[in-house]
């Protein structure tokens, strides 16, 4: 048996991500008045804020965005190419006029003869400020406001684009779960979102960019696809690059009631199309973490997670159940479809995989007793024939033999031929590293 590399655990990144869909960072939500200490501003900041009360009056709090690589209330960037920057400043109105808004806004500054001054104003739909990003879709700087609506699961995306002392908004959309990443590998981004389509009752994947061919055009949706209907909340996106045209793109998505899928993708220059996947489902519970989709044997293929309740364990309820996992992925050579490659168990708090090896697959099943594991053939005999414990010092009883740091196992299953080797085991248990 070929061995494989140590079991990493990825992050999990998002908009996971995460979206995460994505974290240890301190945020800031609301106005420097709301905090105990708030933050000191730099004299460029200072400035800015001089040049901002000039033109709003002095009823205004700033307010920082709750994520993202921008967590300033002031944002200094080149948006208009002419090598000097401009400034963002998120604040909101105390006294908001009686029209149902929120007083959110955003003000645009500019440097003239090195002095700062107010350009432009426009209001921000929405009750706080989750992001701010920016995108170079076809050579020019698009700037990405992330918004969020009290009572709505979803956020509000809009693109705005700065020239010239103007403000143009380029698109708005609503999603749930939204990345960036170039897809078609053409040296721009492009951003995939997932939104709900009320109308049809279900989720819709999108990829928004530049259409090919155009002199810096307006950012437009450039392909759509359906999604499962079962898709409650998009996780995790994880990409598999073919070629220079083709991707996977492995959509890890929650159903709800601790139950969890994934969906598969084909990216071809940016027009998205499924792939047969509607068989990855997984639960989790006590005994299984929850599992995203990764390349778990360093193959550069990526495999998506199933879970199937080990033998003796069908008819119980879920939160009894003990799984094995298994992993699939996207035979490109063979039509996209989806075929399984390992079986495995997923220890539950992931400091180890094991591999089933193929002659114990439909005969073994496994027992818990505290923190060891004990795989054990499915007969009246009930013969024990590996154990696995995750513990500090070595267990109690003869056999156990350190693996790892943390890991112990107990090989000593007589000479039953379906007794792995040290050699087998060596290949078959595959430990976390950090």
């Amino acid at each position: 048996m070929k061995k494989r590399p140590l079991f990493k655990l990825k992050r999990i990144t998002g908009v996971w991500a995460a979206v995460c869909f994505l974290s240890g960072c301190t945020v800031f939500d609301g106005s420097p008045e709301s905090l105990l200490f708030p933050p000191k501003l730099t004299e460029t900041q200072t400035a800015v804020y001089n040049a901002l009360k000039l033109s709003t009056g002095d009823h205004i709090e700033l307010v920082y965005p709750a994520g993202g690589e921008y967590r300033s209330a002031f944002v200094l960037y080149d948006l208009d190419g002419e090598k000097t920057e401009e400034a963002i400043v998120f604040y909101r109105e105390k006294n908001p006029s009686e029209n149902g808004d929120s007083g959110l806004r955003m003000n645009f500054l500019d440097q003239e003869d090195g002095a700062w001054i107010s350009v432009t104003d426009r209001p921000v739909a929405g009750t706080k400020i989750e992001s701010v990003s920016f995108y170079d879709f076809s050579g020019e700087v698009s700037i990405g406001v992330v918004c969020s609506v009290l009572a709505q699961s979803e956020k509000s995306l809009s693109l705005l684009k700065y020239s010239g002392g103007q403000v143009e908004e380029q698109f708005k959309t609503s999603f749930s779960f939204m990345e960036t990443d170039d897809l078609d590998n053409d040296g721009f981004d492009e951003l995939f979102y997932v939104s709900y389509d009320n109308v049809m009752g279900y989720s819709h994947a999108r990829v928004l960019g530049a259409a090919s061919g155009e002199n810096a055009p307006v950012p437009e949706v450039l392909s759509t696809v359906p999604l499962y209907p079962d898709v409650s909340s998009v996780q995790r996106l994880s990409r598999q690059k073919l070629n220079e045209n083709e991707s996977l793109l492995f959509l890890d998505y929650a159903k709800g009631d601790n139950a969890f899928g994934t969906q598969i993708l084909l990216s071809y220059k940016n027009n998205l199309t499924q792939v047969l996947s509607d068989g990855l489902g997984r639960r989790s519970n006590s005994f299984t973490p929850l599992l995203f989709s990764t390349d778990i044997d360093g193959d550069g293929r990526i495999e998506a997670p199933s879970t199937t309740a080990f033998l003796g364990y069908e008819n119980r309820t879920v939160p009894e159940q003990i799984y094995s996992v298994e992993w699939y992925y996207a035979d490109t050579e063979n039509n996209n479809t989806v075929t399984r490659k390992f079986i495995t168990y997923v220890s539950s708090g992931g400091e180890y995989i094991f591999y089933v090896p193929v002659r114990w697959q439909g005969l073994v099943t496994v027992e818990k007793n505290g923190d060891i594991i004990s795989f054990v053939k499915y007969d009246s005999e009930s013969l024990v024939l590996l154990s696995i414990c995750v513990s500090d010092l070595s267990p109690e009883g003869t056999g156990w033999k350190k693996f790892s740091e943390g890991i112990y196992v107990n090989n000593s299953g007589g000479s039953d031929p379906m007794v792995l080797t040290d050699d087998e085991l060596k290949n078959c248990l595959s430990v976390k590293t950090t």
